[in-house]
């Protein structure tokens, strides 16, 4: 009868000790993977200046968000950023047929009770014969002819405003691969 008692205390005492310390574990197991994937962002949210206090804002920003979401040639589309206050938007022009283009990009806007002029200047490496411009408040800029040659694009942003800038491309042959489009957004 000896070894019938020590395997019930054994019972016992993994039933008191050991169960719990292992359902606990494996609570453990599914709960801290869960807490990783809800607590999980997306670069590419929106990029904005966080200079806010207890939701106070400085009155003179010039706040510059992406629009994202999905097209048919613009994909991977990026803004950070830079040290000196300008931002980067890259984005990569996928293959297309010769036909016009357009999508929403950006967001300007204007917290500030003062104008102030925004400047945008980029293109592609390579000509491809293509013409990329904006559309901002329903003007149409270029920003880089079919040869290649870029221009720098210099609007006035009024106070208290915001502006939804739209990219434009349109290819007069089609082209067969993807091309990286990036352009500097500054503001004076």
């Amino acid at each position: 009868m000896a070894p019938i008692n020590k395997k019930r205390k054994f019972k016992e005492v993994f039933g008191k000790i050991i169960e719990p310390v292992a359902l606990g574990l494996l609570a453990l197991l599914f709960i801290i993977p869960t807490i990783t994937v809800i607590n999980l962002e997306p670069i590419t949210k929106n990029l904005k200046e966080f200079t806010d206090i207890l939701g106070v804002t400085t009155s003179n920003q010039v706040l510059v968000d992406l629009v994202g979401g999905t097209h048919e040639i613009v994909t991977s589309e990026k803004i950070y950023r830079e040290e000196n206050g300008s931002y980067i938007y890259n984005a990569k022009l996928t293959k297309r047929g010769a036909d016009f283009y357009s999508k929403p990009i950006l967001v300007l806007d204007n917290r500030s009770e003062e104008d102030k002029e925004i400047s945008f200047s980029g293109g592609t490496l390579n000509p491809t014969r293509t013409e990329i411009g904006l559309i901002i408040n329903d003007q149409t800029y270029r920003l880089q002819r079919s040869t290649g040659e870029s221009y720098t694009v210099d609007i006035l942003l009024r106070p208290q405003t915001k502006y939804e800038v739209y990219l434009t491309v349109e290819s007069a042959v089609g082209i067969q691969f993807s091309e990286d489009f990036e352009m500097k957004i500054a503001a004076e």
